[in-house]
């Protein structure tokens, strides 16, 4: 293996941009709250389908 051949040099370095970026999208990800932005936007929206799924979790429940 030729290590000064630039095709192999910029294969590598292509690897290791794609690797470190996967681990930055990662980390990001990770660090968001999904359930509360999740919880603000049924807060703020109101979609119906949280209303619906709100009473099917009620239906079998007795007062």
């Amino acid at each position: 293996m030729n290590i000064a051949n630039p095709e192999v040099v910029m294969r590598l370095a292509h690897r290791l941009v794609l690797a470190l970026l996967i681990v930055v999208v990662d980390t990001a990800a990770f660090a968001v709250p999904l359930a509360a932005l999740l919880l603000a936007y049924v807060l703020l929206a109101r979609p119906p389908w949280f209303r619906d799924w709100v009473d099917r979790l009620h239906r079998g429940v007795p007062r």
